[in-house]
């Protein structure tokens, strides 16, 4: 046996897995276009021209804009070292307590807030039996 045959042998080899590889991708190809249509073995190019070019950048430009102009109207607000949305703060839902300044998402908070614009805890302890004084405008000194 020569080198040059095992070097032939090889090159058989190749040739024939390569038609076997491409029966099987003609095969495939077949079964794509019998259940998507044509176009779905076409290369997309085959199908994108001058004007769609022109149309999809002017697309792509005006959803920039549109980003842009979103951006600019979400206004960042800096509270407690965080940016926050200016949409996300509302006037109604303050759940910091301006007395103990603990914040919280509990709903029994948000009766008192409302009512002593005080948390619970510091309703039992500054406000519970003295809500007259409470009324006349009292509050803790700031520990």
């Amino acid at each position: 046996m020569q080198p040059h045959d095992g070097l032939q042998l090889k090159r058989k080899i190749r040739r024939s897995q390569m038609s076997k590889d491409q029966e099987y991708i003609a095969k495939l190809e077949k079964a794509i276009t019998q259940k998507y249509g044509d176009e779905a073995i076409n290369n997309p190019r085959r199908f994108w021209d001058e004007g769609k070019e022109k149309e999809y950048i002017q697309q792509s430009r005006e959803e920039q804009r549109k980003f842009a102009k979103l951006a600019e109207t979400q206004d960042k607000v800096e509270q407690d070292g965080f940016l926050i949305n200016k949409k996300l703060l509302t006037r109604d839902h303050n759940r910091t307590c301006p007395i103990c300044a603990r914040y919280s998402f509990r709903s029994r908070d948000d009766m008192y807030m409302s009512k002593f614009k005080a948390c619970f805890v510091c309703y039992i302890k500054w406000i519970e039996g003295r809500e007259e004084r409470w009324a006349t405008g009292w509050r803790p000194d700031k520990e």
